[in-house]
């Protein structure tokens, strides 16, 4: 209750009154909290940035001059800059290319122990539907939406996508080779799977193919597994994951991929894989923006957040989104 307290202050009111749905759901990822307490630093929320700074913000100023606000890309940031843009009286419209709100959180949710994650993408699209937000799925930012809606501001949150390394022989290995999103899709053919990267992507997708009966190696080519984790969080799933099929490598120098594995060396000593049949990359991610040139030929003002502005976490995404729907 301590957490879920911070996530959402108002909590005790709303049950009271049997509006359960409205309560701003913890998520249990501890990062904002428990872990910035451990490391002595201001306390915050993923899901509720006002958190540590309430005395700043004047949550009910409405709008001055109400403008017609277009969100492009419903994941979690689109949709809380939506949200907060309408809580101040704008007129929202928010667009999403694909059939179903939640981006790359919806991915985020799959890996085992991990589906509180939808828990806020949930809360956001019901307060977007309350707010009277006007919801477009399966509509691409396009010329004539441009003209159809002619908006006063746009709101670019179209997200990222994994970027793909080049490392020898990686684009000619005999192995299957996808990335992390196309895994946690449901892309995955093999039964013996290397995955590059040690770092949350990484470790949870690991977490998903062990519990599918996957051997899995990691390579980490950093010197701690998962950093921007909270630690207790990072704790229980790196126990999870002291099992006999899961075998994690960090201090990676990857020499070449080969047909059925890779050459490396780890903290220095060289190691030799073999007989794998996919290798999923789980590293880095880059932003998606090609719709920017759009916007800009246009003339109008756009506000790039979240992983379309620079791939990072989801407290630092939600931050961003209420920031700008305040300041519209």
């Amino acid at each position: 209750m301590g957490r879920a307290l911070i996530a959402d202050p108002m909590l005790p009111d709303k049950a009271r009154s049997g509006n359960l749905k409205a309560i701003r759901p913890c998520i249990g990822c501890c990062l904002g909290c428990i872990h910035a307490v451990l490391a002595l630093e201001p306390g915050g929320c993923v899901v509720n940035p006002d958190v540590g700074r309430e005395y700043l913000l004047d949550q009910d100023e409405p709008a001055a001059s109400p403008k017609t606000v277009l969100v492009v890309g419903a994941g979690p940031a689109g949709l809380a800059a939506a949200r907060m843009a309408a809580l101040r009286g704008h007129r929202v419209t928010l667009v999403e290319e694909k059939g179903r709100v939640g981006g790359l959180m919806r991915l985020a949710a799959r890996p085992p122990g991990r589906g509180e994650i939808m828990d806020i993408i949930e809360f956001l699209t019901r307060e977007i539907e309350r707010l009277g937000v006007s919801l477009r799925l399966n509509t691409p930012l396009s010329e004539d939406l441009l003209d159809e809606m002619a908006p006063d501001d746009v709101v670019l949150a179209s997200g990222s996508l994994p970027d793909m390394p080049i490392i020898k022989g990686l684009f000619k290995t005999g192995m299957d080779l996808c990335t992390v999103t196309e895994v946690l899709e449901g892309t995955i053919t093999g039964d013996r799977v290397i995955i590059l990267g040690g770092g949350q992507a990484g470790l949870v997708t690991a977490d998903f193919l062990a519990e599918k009966g996957k051997e899995v190696v990691v390579l980490n080519r950093k010197r701690h597994f998962a950093e921007e984790m909270s630690s207790n969080d990072r704790f229980y799933l790196r126990e999870r994951l002291k099992r006999e099929s899961v075998h994690l490598f960090k201090q990676v120098a990857v020499k070449a991929f080969t047909d059925d594995g890779a050459v490396f060396t780890s903290a220095g000593n060289p190691v030799t894989l073999e007989g794998f049949d996919t290798v999923v990359v789980a590293e880095a991610m880059t932003p998606v923006r090609d719709a920017k040139q759009l916007l800009d030929r246009r003339g109008l003002e756009v506000h790039v957040i979240g992983d379309a502005k620079t791939p990072r976490n989801l407290m630092l995404a939600q931050s961003e989104a209420e920031e700008i729907g305040r300041s519209i």
